[in-house]
This record gives C-alpha cells, sequence and structure tokens, in this order.
C-alpha cells in the first residue's frame, strides 16, 4: 500500500483494497482542501492586522493588497489541484471530503506544491545540478563502455515528481522510478502524462510562507512549469514509475545494473534494511550511487521504532552488507526546496558514495 500502514496479513484482499481506496480518497481530499486551508491562514493574517491600532495599520498601506494578491495565487494554485484531479473525481459521498484532513497531509499538498519549483521550473535548475547531476555523471562515468545505454536498469527510488528519473531515461537508460507518497504520485504523474510543452502552467510556491522575504513580491511571484516537454523523451525509451513501498516492490534479486538515491536514505525507519534491499537488488557488479544528508524522517516519531546511524556508521554497515564503497565524497552542499530569493538559505553538507557489489559474489551476497 503506498504511503499507508502496513496491511494486516489476516485481511482479505477486498478489505485490502478497500482500505487502500480509503487512503487514495484521503489524499485527494487533502488537495481539494487545499483552497479552504490556505485561505483560513490568510484570514488569520488579515484578523491579526485588523486587531492593530488604526495608527499602526496605516503605516503598511500595502497589507490589503498583499493579501488580495496571495488569494489570488491561491485561487490559481487550486486550478492547477483541480486540473491534476480532474480523472480522479471523488462522488459527493465519498467519507474523505467530510472529514477535515489532517495537518500531516495538508504539509504534503504545500510541499508537492513546492516540489513542482524543484523539480519541474527554470528555478529550481541550481538545486537540481546540485544533487541531480552528480549522479547523472556519475553513472555516465561508470557505463562510459556501454554504447547502448538501453541495455542498462536503472532503479531511482524516492523520486518524488520523477525529474531525476525523467534525466536518466533521456540519456537512453531504461529506467524505474519508484515513490510511496501518495501526493507525490498524483503530481508526477499530471506532469509526465497530461503536461505536454513547457512553461504553459503557472503555480505560486511561495504563497504559503510568511517568514523570511525580502519583498512582498518575492511572496507572491509565479513560476512556470514544466521547464522541459516530458514528452520529449527518445522514441523507444523505457520509462516507468512504480507506487508502493521500496522493499516491498523491490524484493527480487540480482535485477537492476544501477540504483540511485538523491536524499532517500533518511526516509527509512530502519537505513540497514534499505542498504541491504539495494545489495540484493543489484546485479552482480552493479554500482548503488547514493547523494544526500541524513534528516532522519521518524527520529521523532514516538509511535514506532526508528533507527538513525551516522554516517560513520552508515559506511560500516555498506561493507557489512558486501558492498565495495568506490568513492566517497563529503561535504557536498545541496539544498532542498529552497527559495532563492528567501532571507533564508538551508544548505545541507551531503555525502555523494558510489558503492559497487562485486562481480564476483562472496559470503554476504
Amino acid at each position: 500500500m503506498s504511503g499507508a500502514e502496513d496491511p494486516n496479513p489476516d485481511l482479505s484482499q477486498e478489505e485490502l483494497d478497500r482500505l487502500e481506496q480509503e487512503h487514495c480518497d484521503k489524499i485527494i481530499a487533502s488537495f481539494l482542501f487545499y483552497e479552504q486551508h490556505a485561505t483560513e491562514r490568510l484570514d488569520r493574517a488579515r484578523d491579526s492586522f485588523q486587531a492593530l491600532s488604526p495608527h499602526h495599520q496605516r503605516m503598511v498601506p500595502s497589507f490589503a493588497k498583499q493579501m488580495d494578491d496571495l488569494q489570488e495565487a491561491v485561487r490559481v494554485n487550486a486550478e492547477f489541484i483541480a486540473n491534476m484531479l480532474a480523472d480522479k473525481p471523488l462522488a459527493p459521498d465519498c467519507p474523505a471530503l467530510h472529514r477535515r484532513p489532517s495537518e500531516f497531509d495538508m504539509d504534503k499538498v504545500y510541499t508537492t506544491i513546492k516540489q513542482l519549483v524543484r523539480d519541474w521550473a527554470t528555478e529550481g535548475k541550481a538545486e537540481r545540478d546540485s544533487c541531480y547531476q552528480p549522479l547523472l555523471h556519475e553513472a555516465d562515468r561508470l557505463f562510459a563502455n556501454v554504447a547502448d545505454k538501453g541495455q542498462l536498469s536503472v532503479c531511482v527510488p524516492g523520486v518524488g515528481l520523477g525529474r531525476l528519473c525523467f534525466e536518466f531515461a533521456r540519456r537512453g537508460y531504461r529506467t524505474q522510478g519508484n515513490e510511496w507518497s501518495m501526493h507525490m504520485l498524483y503530481a508526477s504523474s499530471f506532469l509526465l502524462n497530461r503536461c505536454p510543452g513547457v512553461h504553459h502552467t503557472k503555480v505560486y510556491p511561495w504563497a504559503h510562507i510568511f517568514t523570511n522575504h525580502y519583498t512582498s513580491a518575492s511572496q507572491t511571484r509565479a513560476v512556470m512549469i514544466p521547464d522541459v516537454d516530458p514528452y520529449s523523451l527518445p522514441e523507444g525509451s523505457d520509462f516507468s514509475m512504480a507506487a508502493g513501498d521500496f522493499l516491498e516492490i523491490y524484493s527480487d534479486p540480482a535485477e537492476w545494473d544501477c540504483v540511485a538515491t538523491c536524499f532517500f536514505l533518511d526516509t527509512a525507519r530502519n537505513v540497514i534494511s534499505y542498504i541491504e534491499n539495494i545489495f540484493n537488488m543489484l546485479k552482480p557488479g552493479g554500482y548503488w550511487i547514493n547523494f544526500g544528508p541524513l534528516l532522519y524522517h521518524f527520529d521523532d516519531n514516538r509511535g514506532a521504532p526508528s533507527i538513525e546511524l551516522s554516517f560513520e556508521q552508515i559506511r560500516e554497515v555498506v561493507k557489512a552488507a558486501g558492498f565495495i564503497i568506490v568513492q566517497e565524497k563529503f561535504p557536498v552542499r545541496s539544498g532542498y526546496i529552497g527559495d532563492a530569493e528567501s532571507m533564508l538559505d538551508m544548505q545541507y553538507r551531503c555525502v555523494f558514495m558510489t558503492a559497487q557489489k562485486p562481480p564476483v559474489q562472496g559470503p554476504h551476497a
């Protein structure tokens, strides 16, 4: 199940299907609640301003127009969401439509909107270049002696909105992206399958961020997506997306020539299982290329166990799993869904590592 809790093995297939549909309905409902949720935030800003003394209000004459501009930005974003979900209507009596979405799900909606910049806008190019290009160039270096890249299979887990996977496919590799977040999957499906052409769709990714703006206009500026035609892959390209849990989907051994992970390892509850699974799914002689920090996503979640290892410890696990470390670079600076005009510049000091599964398998294989 994509992004849902692990299914109970005692449930029937019919019950599992029902739970999966309920989860999908819940995600769609959270997208559809976006305009109301974002407007509620604007209303709080308006109420706070109205609570000021008339003297203080007169000192910021531009405030009313700023709120009007943000309301229009929210409307345009809601229109984008409606187009994205046009082929996924919910019945009027769907229970998910009559429950307020969780703040967790609404945060995922806002993150998805910001992710549009990272993966599919010109404004995200610098960020993509800092983390995607090293992976792409390393794969090209490792497989430089293979003329027909279509003979090589590349898996990209945690692919988000699909751009890294798309770039591997543009280079000719037989590529599959994997993602468990249904928020990301709905958006990537729309972009990759229903958005031909370039720079035709407007979104306002920073309209929901109320801090660290040097100018008011930076909060209300739009970006145009996509910056490259998703239909521009070479003829005969083999590019697919797989929805679901990484550990469940990729259980077959020795199927992939390369696994490329970007900002992915720290999404694990048990990073050791991820590393073992990557080793298992690679063919003998295959490569794992990894880039990212260790912002463990479940470190403050008391509801389930989470293992947070240092990279020094991860390196020990990589070797114990059977890998040969080919190269390691640290630090390599990169941001994540950042705003180039913000007064806050969040940069990670990432590790860039390449490891190989031995061509001749040893006792760890």
